[in-house]
């Protein structure tokens, strides 16, 4: 039990340090990290196995962070450290970031730089440890590494710890040493001074950013709390922008944790305006899921339920609603293509369609418009050729990211029609599940989408490459009018629910992606 909770603390602390989100280097949380480390009976080991996952990781700005910490270890921990860091079943880990046998060949080169730096520096400074020798010899001799890299200061020698909270020189014996590394003429003590005076500025530096991101925060967490506030007490029922303002103010309270855990001790008025904004986030947060569970145990039909349901179909809707109003339909398990009374009733509930846009036509559920060119096209996701256009990126959120990719030709059947593929990849360490995703376009053109090849995903492992799936979406423009496409897409990341919803009017020239 004990060691289990030895290693939830490493791994939350882990979890700070590298958080992409980050603006700089956590090094309140790489100090706790370290320290945690040396008390720890087996604290290396326990370390070393975390911080593998995280330099393993495919989001370059998580794997630089984890470099980092282990750099710090490195510096601060010590010989048993030292020792555990130095076994081939960690040089191993480190070796296949940069092997194109194993993850090199989409690693970034920005961490398999910084890979190969720390490799050197402990070929420099660990002359005692062969096996560091051996690893790093043996990436020069196959080619893996060209050439020695030149190394910052900062990897060579163990830096002065960036965490100090007095300035360097306000500290009188600081500023004593500091004096006296200057007037000596050997190179190793300017080297020394160098790096003194660069952490003092560094310090200055995060002093201002830590100061800038807080008012920063602050701001739009007060903005977002009195916008929300006042829209709850004026409308009874929760609209789109209510919707999206709780969600605003959810996403804001882990800014307003960190920024708790980094003010320091002294600055007792700045913790105090954190916390009580963090309260009147918390109280209209609670007043929002109130009024949610008064709605669901007494619920108010909308104007969109009521058409979907046999109501009044001539009230023109929303482009979004009948995205809303197919997504019920395909939820409410209705009935197959051939019962016309569906047909009828779908036509009925998305009259307002004849406005705005065409609904996609999926496969597996009804035709909700008259058969049309796209109905007998189907395009196997082998035969599809990638362009060399740039994906466009729809969502990139916990860890999931899905995106727009481009072909080089239309279909043989369809010469009007353009093939788009869309990818979504799974980083984050849990499950993906649920994953739905809709689209509209205007009166001119048609879409259809083919079946998903899954709707999960699992959670990244760092030895295998990030989980994917693959929906091809057809789309007919005889007219060759510029594309717009509305789209919702909705999933699952472990337990929480996510959703997006937006328009997409930047694609390229029809005649530049959808050469017959």
């Amino acid at each position: 039990m004990a060691a289990d909770e030895r290693s939830c603390s490493l791994e939350s602390l882990l979890s700070e340090v590298t958080d992409p989100n980050n603006v700089c280097e956590r090094w309140n949380s790489i100090q706790e990290f370290y320290q945690h480390v040396n008390t720890q009976e087996n604290g290396p080991q326990v370390a070393l196995r975390l911080l593998v996952y995280k330099i393993q990781s495919p989001q370059e700005r998580e794997a630089l962070q984890a470099l980092t910490l282990l750099e710090a270890c490195m510096n601060n921990c010590g010989k048993r450290f030292h020792s555990e860091a130095t076994k081939f079943r960690f040089l191993n880990e480190l070796i296949k970031v940069l092997s194109p046998k194993y993850l090199g060949t989409w690693s970034s080169a920005q961490v398999k730089q910084k890979v190969t730096e720390v490799l050197f520096s402990w070929t420099q400074w660990l002359k005692e440890e062969p096996k560091v020798q051996e690893a790093y010899h043996m990436l020069k001799k196959q080619g893996i590494v060209k050439s020695d890299p030149k190394l910052p200061d900062s990897v060579v020698m163990p830096p002065l710890s960036p965490r100090q909270e007095v300035s360097v020189f306000d500290d009188e014996d600081k500023e004593k040493l500091l004096s006296r590394l200057l007037k000596s003429g050997r190179h190793e003590d300017l080297e020394t001074a160098n790096r003194l005076i660069k952490s003092a500025v560094k310090e200055e530096q995060e002093k201002m950013e830590r100061e800038s991101r807080r008012i920063r925060t602050l701001q739009e967490v007060e903005k977002c709390t009195s916008q929300l506030r006042l829209l709850l007490n004026q409308r009874p029922t929760h609209t789109a922008q209510i919707k999206d303002l709780y969600e605003r103010c959810d996403r804001l309270r882990p800014n307003l944790f960190r920024l708790a855990s980094d003010t320091t001790d002294n600055d007792d008025d700045a913790l105090a305006g954190i916390l009580k904004w963090n309260d009147d986030l918390t109280e209209v947060m609670n007043l929002y899921r109130q009024n949610s569970r008064k709605q669901e145990e007494d619920p108010v039909p909308t104007p969109s339920t009521a058409g979907l349901y046999g109501g009044r179909s001539e009230e023109i809707k929303s482009y979004m609603d009948e995205l809303v109003q197919l997504e019920d339909a395909v939820s409410a398990g209705v009935a197959p293509c051939g019962n016309e009374d569906y047909i009828t009733h779908n036509a009925s509930a998305l009259a307002g369609m004849s406005r705005f846009d065409q609904p996609i036509i999926m496969s597996g559920f009804p035709k909700l418009h008259p058969l049309s060119s796209l109905a007998n096209v189907t395009v196997p996701l082998d035969s599809i050729k990638p362009s060399g256009l740039k994906p466009i990126t729809l969502f990139d959120r916990c860890g999931v990211r899905v995106s727009l990719h481009f072909t080089k030709e239309a279909p043989p059947s369809g010469p009007d029609v353009a093939t788009i593929i869309i990818s979504a990849v799974n980083t984050s360490a849990l499950p993906v599940s649920d994953f739905l995703f809709l689209a509209a376009v205007p009166k001119v053109m048609q879409v259809k989408l083919q079946p998903a090849t899954r709707n999960v995903l699992p959670p990244y492992r760092p030895l295998l490459p990030p989980a994917a799936l693959s929906q091809i979406l057809l789309l007919s423009n005889p007219l060759r009018r510029p594309v717009r496409v509305r789209f919702r897409l909705s999933l699952k990341v472990g337990e929480e629910k996510l959703q997006q919803e937006g328009e997409i009017d930047q694609f390229p020239e029809w005649s530049c992606w959808t050469k017959p």
